[in-house]
């Protein structure tokens, strides 16, 4: 099924239309009950459990899922709690339908949300989180996440996820694509490299992370890493990024913005992979800043800076084994 991610949020029966906000986040339409009740979602790859409001939800004039409008509701209750930096969201689990497009699933778990984790949810564009994890069960709730119930449930004819990002000043109508069951030979150039990954967030390792051609000696014993949709930054330990923030050295004023020339570049599975200014400044209202971030762990994070240069694929059809592959976007 394909997702196209435009600028609008609509819905038919077909696809899901997502939202770019800005370069921060990309979000879309699913349906949870029967008939189907609207939520703006955001993919996640870096959670495990599909979440949206309850119908106590606190934020005022925000979407919330009624369980007593649906047809095909089947009562749960267990009280569960998911923590984020930001603190903790909690709710209690329900079963229901859910689409996404085409895709029709006929019960799947889900919180329904009762408390956000800090008073920021509340400002986000989109309603809840749909995570994409594709193990078996959640480490959190015990789920089984939705994507995983896809592909044990035949939903998608080919266990492969792919998103394709594009930026939000290139996007126009069209702001990326997520298919479930395949990949698009338009969104990329070359062949991907694949990387077996492991553990419930699917990582694996990067080396040599060189600006221009000084080795910042940065990940040199290779770094662990996992890519996550739900980041706007590439996130590393705040020993590390500093290292390579002072290589960068962009200008707060974005005064030295077009004299920049140095790549970025690092191997995963042995292969370079270069990121030019455009990917790894963020340049808004005439404010410019590097997307390399601190992260509260020792596991790096490849967020959408990332996958909006490279087109990013989750292949689980061999049993047991997890590749994540990368190959340049268009």
């Amino acid at each position: 099924m394909r997702i196209p991610l435009k600028t609008k949020t609509l819905w038919n029966k077909d696809d899901v239309s997502l939202t770019n906000d800005n370069d921060n986040t990309y979000f879309g339409q699913i349906m949870v009950g029967t008939p189907g009740q609207p939520f703006n979602v955001l993919f996640d790859t870096g959670s495990f459990d599909l979440w949206v409001p309850s119908a106590i939800w606190p934020k005022q004039k925000s979407r919330r899922y009624r369980s007593s409008a649906s047809k095909t509701f089947k009562r749960n209750g267990k009280k569960t709690e998911v923590r984020y930096g930001t603190g903790s969201l909690k709710g209690f689990m329900s079963n229901d339908a859910v689409e996404i497009g085409g895709l029709r699933i006929k019960q799947q778990a889900f919180i329904e949300a009762t408390e956000a984790p800090g008073r920021r949810i509340y400002e986000r564009p989109w309603d809840g989180i749909f995570g994409l994890s594709g193990l078996s069960k959640s480490t959190i709730t015990g789920a089984r996440p939705i994507w995983r119930t896809m592909m044990d449930e035949g939903v998608v004819t080919k266990k492969v996820c792919s998103i394709w990002l594009r930026r939000y000043s290139d996007s126009g109508e069209n702001g990326g694509e997520i298919i479930f069951g395949g990949i698009d030979q338009e969104h990329f150039t070359g062949a991907h490299t694949y990387v077996d990954a492991e553990g419930p967030h699917n990582t694996f390792k990067i080396n040599s992370f060189f600006v221009g051609k000084i080795d910042t000696k940065v990940c040199s014993k290779g770094c662990k890493v996992v890519v996550d949709t739900g980041s706007t930054y590439i996130r590393g330990p705040p020993n590390l990024i500093v290292k390579i923030n002072k290589q960068i050295r962009i200008a707060a004023d974005c005064s030295n913005y077009d004299k920049l020339s140095e790549v970025i570049s690092f191997t995963i599975a042995a292969k370079t992979f270069t990121l030019t200014p455009r990917d790894y400044i963020e340049r808004k209202n005439g404010k410019c800043k590097s997307v390399f971030a601190d992260a509260k762990s020792d596991l790096w994070q490849l967020g959408t800076p990332f996958i909006r240069a490279f087109h990013t694929v989750w292949d689980y059809q061999t049993p047991g084994i997890v590749k994540v592959g990368f190959a340049k976007s268009k």
